[in-house]
């Protein structure tokens, strides 16, 4: 996880507090479903933001939504002060009319509200606030690099999953991923600059090397060749776009031959996810005879 934090500052501003949500999307696995063009909720308010403040003065008091970095996020709220209250509402809902036109068919549940709040919080100050904007509206989100090697595969993206802000700070978590290592701290690098040029820092935590797709694997043979003995055709074999632990020990054993397996899921990292039960035991049956045939 790549986390960004901007430092704040508070100063008193007369205007009228209101909140605004984001909310209804689908989200789902930051690797699997970066590619099915799924609004991420944080970015969609750094661009409402941005629209406001260009048609009234405003600060912001605090900005938040997901809860996990690998998981885009559904929702996403706005605590803030505007000048004008009636200039904000005609814009949220300009904006909500063209968030549904643009994602009336991956997110046709999407919902933009706007009401009436109050805070006995300072807001962001004017350099304060335009930061946290500038950081919602130019930070690199989605898919960046598809693979030249396997059609259809994402290479190298990244997902603003986690968006907080305390009194001093707001705090922006990244996941990044790619299976090629220099993509990744391309987008690790790219994050340091912006930041940096807006007086903030990064830290990372919790990273894992790329694992990238071995041509030749004579594990992968082995286990198509007992696919087919047990179910008597050729198994789907397919690379994603996602962190998985045959990563961590590739990265430790560089002539590592591995291959992952696992039971049929769904909606990964969503309100919807599921797991096929009877599944698990084919996994079982297939790996015993795997391991038993590899002696």
């Amino acid at each position: 996880m790549t986390r960004c934090h901007l430092p704040l500052t508070r100063a008193p501003f007369s205007g009228t507090a209101m909140k605004i949500t984001i909310k209804g999307l689908l989200g789902g696995h930051s690797g699997v479903e970066i590619d099915k063009g799924r609004a991420n909720a944080n970015m969609l308010m750094g661009r409402l933001l941005y629209a406001a403040q260009t048609k009234t003065p405003l600060r912001l008091v605090s900005v938040a939504g997901g809860n996990k970095d690998n998981a885009i996020p559904r929702e996403s709220q706005a605590l803030l002060l505007a000048e004008n209250a009636d200039t904000l509402r005609t814009v949220v809902a300009e904006m909500a009319a063209a968030f549904q036109r643009e994602y009336r068919s991956t997110d046709p549940g999407v919902s933009v509200t706007v009401e009436d709040a109050s805070t006995d919080k300072l807001p962001m100050d004017e350099a304060s606030t335009f930061k946290a904007i500038t950081l919602l509206t130019c930070m690199p989100d989605g898919v960046q690099v598809m693979s030249p090697d396997i059609a259809g595969l994402v290479q190298t993206s990244l997902n603003l999953g986690i968006l907080t802000t305390e009194e001093k700070e707001l705090q922006a978590s990244f996941c990044i991923r790619s299976s090629v290592a220099t993509q990744k701290q391309m987008l690790v690098n790219r994050i340091a600059c912006l930041m940096q040029l807006m007086g903030g820092s990064i830290d990372i935590s919790g990273d894992y090397p790329a694992w990238e797709y071995k041509k030749d694997s004579a594990l992968r043979d082995l286990m198509v060749e007992v696919f087919r003995k047990q179910y008597g055709r050729d198994p789907q074999i397919s690379a994603i776009h996602a962190g998985l632990e045959c990563g961590m020990f590739a990265g430790k054993l560089p002539d590592l031959d591995c291959v992952s397996i696992g039971p049929d899921m769904s909606e990964v990292h969503t309100y919807h996810e599921s797991l096929s039960i009877s599944s698990v035991q084919r996994v079982w049956d297939f790996l015993v005879e795997v391991l038993r045939c590899a002696k």
